[in-house]
């Protein structure tokens, strides 16, 4: 939740929590004797009141049917950073510094807002985002995600009066301020639904659901829950499949246990003690795991050489489940971290509420890199905050005294103050440094040669410049009117090996303490093979549970309903292991999502296509197994 988000949660709170001032007295009213208060009785909690089943089943259906709104603020996020107390430290290192010019500039911002806010048709809707947008432009960011999310919350309250105009342009105002989030595209069918346009609606979700997939942190949490619950689907249908095994081969393994205890005991007793060693892990805390893994233990001697296979398989992904998810759960961690967020938004050039919090905190992780400080120097250079710029470019030069894109920069520096022969030497030393930034280098050194009037050095230097790029020089001239000189962005380029370097900061894996499922699962591996060696001599017993009906339609419903039964009798350990993913996969797949981390949706779509594909599958799965075995009967 954004923090405008919890403010104006909290101010419901905030209203309760003031004091009440009491009334004056009257002075003319003579004072009466205060009676002795009796004690109040506890107050009894409020009993809700009971739904009827129509209006329960109407709320899921609109649960279900439509996109659910997340917590979105009903006024963006403030985009001005806080202020710096009286006395408070200013030094470069003490974190991300704004120029009162830039404070001034993001306080426009917000104005213009309110501005947009208080707009009553879309003409003035248009003209303030455009004015937003502009100054935007002005700090180097083409997109405000904050204020789009903030409109989308504008548009959603507009379709509840029915106010569908309002809430039209409202939801043309976020896509201009963020484009290309799926979030306004699930608004806006959201909204079409409401006023009963289903082909808009049908447009909007066709719109909606590819845009899933394109923004680089969606995706990646994405592709994580799909890690997630591919790796629960797999642990979920292994436990069916040892279900099956037991249900198929059970009756084996019951009677030859208690066969061997039976040999002291009585018959009574030792059928009560078979039933208890195959029960016992019902009384540890991870009963269900421990449980399925004793049966898969013993049942090894009964299996099939496909059926081991498919444990062995079982085993290992067990064991190699914590390792796998402690090593992702630090991956996430470090790309939901707030610097990997602040770089990430820099690429994508989005100005947000936290970005120049998080942009302290970037510099803090990794105080000592010459790519932070390169990157954060050209952050102030798009800020328009050239000095502060100019002493991280110096700190750079520091380390890496042919840094050509810390001497380009600076040498634009210079000619802007008018310091020709300063940029010369800047423009001259970046040439000869790097190759990669040799066309700027001299295409801003014909231009500082121009300004020095040395127009024959001039013309050599565009000249050797178009040789370098001459579509690029070419781009450059025709835009001279409105920048003289080209900047190299060196920083902004290294946001990848920033990423790369956060990511090699965290801890590696105790592999210790997460190994030890491995050893457990590579233990039970030769434990069952040292049980089978040991027990093979006397044989295993071939007495099997009887699943078969009378009736033979009855019989056929069963195979159909109770899928990976009949090849787990039949030895097939392969096939009932696949017979028991579908189904499992299909039911699994509205809890998709939940299994995983949370997709920080601003508007979230709910789970309605993953319940069709789910309940679309299962009968299409049933009726295949169904036209399968009458056709096998035939």
């Amino acid at each position: 939740m954004s923090r405008s988000a919890a403010r104006l949660a909290a101010l419901p709170a905030a209203r309760a929590a003031l004091p009440v001032m009491p009334a004056p007295s009257s002075p003319s009213s003579p004072r009466r004797p205060r009676r002795p208060r009796r004690p109040r009785r506890p107050r009894q909690p409020r009993q809700p009141r009971r739904l009827r089943w129509p209006r329960i089943l109407a709320a899921a259906a609109l649960a279900l049917a439509l996109p659910r709104l997340a917590p979105v603020p009903a006024l963006a996020a403030p985009l001005l950073p806080p202020a710096a107390g009286e006395g408070a430290s200013t030094q470069r290192g003490a974190g991300f510094e704004v120029t009162p010019v830039v404070r001034q500039q993001l306080k426009r911002i917000q104005e213009q807002w309110l501005q947009w806010v208080s707009a009553a048709d879309r003409a003035h809707s248009e003209a303030a985002v455009g004015e937003m947008l502009a100054t935007a432009e002005q700090l180097g960011m083409t997109r405000l995600p904050d204020l789009s999310l903030g409109a989308v919350a504008w548009a959603m309250e507009a379709a509840r009066r029915k106010d569908f105009a309002r809430a039209g342009w409202s939801l043309a105002a976020a896509e201009r301020l963020d484009p290309g989030r799926p979030d306004v595209a699930f608004a806006e069918a959201s909204v079409a639904r409401a006023a009963g346009a289903y082909p808009r609606f049908a447009a909007a979700l066709c719109r909606a659901y590819p845009r899933l997939l394109l923004l680089p942190l969606e995706r990646y949490l994405w592709l994580q829950d799909l890690l997630i619950w591919s790796l629960y689907l797999l642990l979920l249908t292994g436990g069916l499949f040892v279900g099956a095994l037991m249900a198929t081969r059970g009756g084996g393994l019951f009677h030859d246990l208690s066969r061997w205890i039976g040999r002291r005991l009585p018959r009574e007793l030792a059928v009560a003690l078979a039933a208890a060693a195959l029960l016992w892990p019902l009384a540890l805390p991870g009963r269900l795991t421990w449980l399925l893994l004793l049966w898969s233990l013993l049942l090894w001697g009964y299996a099939s050489s496909s059926e081991r296979a498919v444990l062995v398989g079982l085993w290992l992904l067990l064991g190699s489940g914590p390792l796998l998810l402690a090593a992702q759960e630090r991956s996430v961690a470090v790309r939901l971290s707030p610097p990997v967020k602040a770089l990430e938004s820099l690429r994508q050039r989005r100005l947000y509420g936290g970005l120049f919090a998080d942009l302290g905190l970037l510099r803090s992780s990794l105080p000592d890199s010459p790519a932070v400080k390169l990157l954060l120097a050209d952050v102030h250079r798009l800020l328009g905050q050239w000095e502060l710029a100019r002493g991280l470019y110096g700190d750079v030069l520091a380390v890496q005294p042919q840094n050509a894109s810390a001497l380009l920069d600076l040498g634009v520096y210079a000619y802007n103050r008018g310091d020709t022969g300063s940029a010369i030497q800047y423009f001259q030393q970046a040439a000869a440094a790097d190759k990669r930034h040799a066309a700027p280098a001299f295409y801003d050194l014909s231009q500082a040669y121009t300004e020095g009037y040395l127009f024959d050095d001039a013309r050599d230097a565009l000249s050797r410049a178009k040789v370098i790029d001459a579509e690029r020089v070419d781009r450059w001239l025709s835009n001279a009117e409105q920048v003289r000189v080209v900047t190299a962005g060196g920083g902004l380029a290294l946001i990848s090996d920033i990423e790369g370097s956060l990511l090699g900061q965290a801890g590696g894996l105790d592999l210790v303490r997460h190994g030890a499922a491995l050893a457990v699962a590579v233990g039970v591996i030769l434990l069952a093979v040292a049980l089978h060696l040991a027990r093979r001599r006397y044989g295993y017993s071939e007495a099997q549970f009887q699943w078969r009906l009378g009736h033979r339609g009855l019989d056929t419903w069963r195979r159909v309903l109770v899928p990976g039964l009949v090849s787990a009798e039949a030895g097939d350990g392969a096939r009932a292991f696949l017979a028991l993913l579908a189904p499992v996969a299909l039911l699994t797949l509205p809890r998709f999502e939940r299994l995983g981390y949370r997709i920080p949706w601003g508007y979230d779509p709910g789970n309605a296509v993953s319940w069709a594909l789910a309940v679309a599958g299962l009968l299409l799965y049933l009726g295949a197994r169904l036209r399968w075995e009458l056709r096998n009967a035939v």
